[in-house]
């Protein structure tokens, strides 16, 4: 009997170059933190990373039990996770000095290089070839310092609360909260938001609930690469709807959070909350958008970043969940939608005015909603190395294609064969 010949070369060529295109995958796990009925745990930890200088083409996670099963959104919301950077002191002073990302707001505030909340199951949030988000460069970290990563996790356990969308938007009522953290009293017109879902706070639970706590994890996995020449870095910037300056003079003035106050209109009307910001990137050249994505909190409809010249950059529409399991949680945030411009076709001059737009629904009041916009950009790619890097796809493909075609014909000629030898004729003979 004949031997397929080069067929399982070349099957093994091919799957050796898609491993070597999607990089290493490693999936990590926060410490435990326990949550029972109405509790609220908002905790930051020093977090695993792939070590050395690496490129980051993914960044996911989620809220999972003790047997690494998804918890529900409906049983444990997801408030947000962030991930940021800082530059540890080696000596044991602990010296930290932040590692934040480009920018845009004022001091430590958004300082995160990756971050979602409900959304985070179907936010696709990979970056396209050949850019990555570069980690631990040696000639970036101060001497006597060494890079570390953190991650904060905000999370509420809404099982059996009087009202569960309360305790998510952190009404004050809800937790019977009337003092700040640092002891000052919250405001009157301050209804709710970040200062009334602290870290072991608790939101009203119904009359006779006695639920036991259990041990949860924020798992999140990582696809990387080792750093080389051929990557791109990106830079990251984060624009905050909140952000209320008018003039790029202006210093930043991002609060993160704000209400959505409920329109006048019959219940039959859906009402629409909209929120205009600018913003300007601290960028001296041009640059290339390489990938936008939003957040928002339940009641959010849709975040969009438009150009100066009223060009649409992205809009990120939120998708709500239809079912009971996780990933698809009947009301709330399940996913955003993020934009991947063509390379090259979505630039952002040094200076240049952005527009910023959120839209909530507004039937109802919404209390410490957000409006963020991720945006991570890179240089523009020299044509000389964008023929190279084109041609290097190209020729993959080429080579790719070829060995298809060869792989093809030699499983023809391996039928032809084992027909003739079990006494059928090919086909393609003529037949007497």
């Amino acid at each position: 009997m004949g031997k397929p010949g080069v067929l399982f070369p070349l099957v093994a060529w091919c799957m050796v170059s898609i491993v070597a295109v999607s990089g290493e995958i490693k999936t990590f796990r926060s410490p435990p933190f326990s949550l029972g009925p109405g509790d609220v745990a908002n905790n930051f930890y020093w977090m695993q990373m792939p070590l050395g200088h690496v490129g980051l083409k993914k960044f996911n996670g989620e809220v999972v039990d003790e047997d690494g099963h998804p918890v529900p959104l409906s049983e444990v919301y997801l408030h947000h996770w962030v991930a940021f950077r800082e530059y540890v002191n080696k000596n044991g002073t602990n010296e930290i000095r932040p590692a934040r990302n480009g920018g845009i707001c004022q001091s430590r505030i958004l300082q995160q290089f990756f971050g979602l909340g409900s959304e985070t199951r179907l936010t696709d949030t990979h970056l396209p070839e050949p850019y990555v988000l570069a980690t631990g460069n040696p000639e970036e970290i101060p001497e006597g310092f060494e890079e570390q990563w953190m991650l904060n996790v905000h999370a509420i356990d809404t099982r059996g609360t009087v009202n569960p969308w309360h305790c998510l938007e952190c009404r004050c009522a809800s937790y019977n909260v009337s003092v700040t953290e640092y002891g000052k009293k919250v405001p009157e017109e301050y209804v709710g938001g970040l200062e009334c879902c602290r870290n072991h706070d608790r939101c009203a639970l119904k009359e006779g609930v006695h639920g036991t706590k259990r041990k949860l994890y924020f798992q999140y996995t990582v696809e990387y690469v080792p750093m080389e020449p051929s990557l791109r870095p990106v830079r990251v910037y984060i624009m905050d709807i909140t952000d209320d300056r008018q003039s790029v003079e202006e210093t930043p003035r991002c609060k993160v959070e704000y209400d959505v106050l409920p329109c006048d209109g019959s219940k039959d009307i859906v009402c629409r909350d909209e929120k205009h910001a600018l913003a300007w990137l601290p960028e001296e050249n041009v640059v290339d958008i390489i990938y936008v994505v939003g957040h928002l909190h339940a009641g959010g409809v849709s975040i969009a970043l438009h150009g100066r010249d009223g060009r649409e950059v992205c809009t990120a529409n939120a998708v709500y969940g239809t079912g009971n399991e996780a990933g698809n949680e009947k009301g709330y945030i399940v996913g955003m939608g993020s934009c991947y411009p063509e390379i090259g076709t979505q630039k952002i001059k040094p200076g240049e005015e952005l527009h910023v737009k959120s839209v909530y629904k507004s039937n109802e009041l919404h209390t410490g909603v957000m409006g963020l916009v991720y945006v991570m950009v890179a240089d523009p790619v020299p044509e000389d190395h964008g023929s190279s890097f084109n041609w290097t796809i190209t020729a993959t493909v080429v080579v790719i294609a070829i060995a298809v075609v060869v792989i093809g014909i030699r499983l023809s000629r391996y039928a032809q064969l084992r027909r003739s030898n079990m006494g059928y004729q090919s086909v393609d003979q003529p037949i007497s």
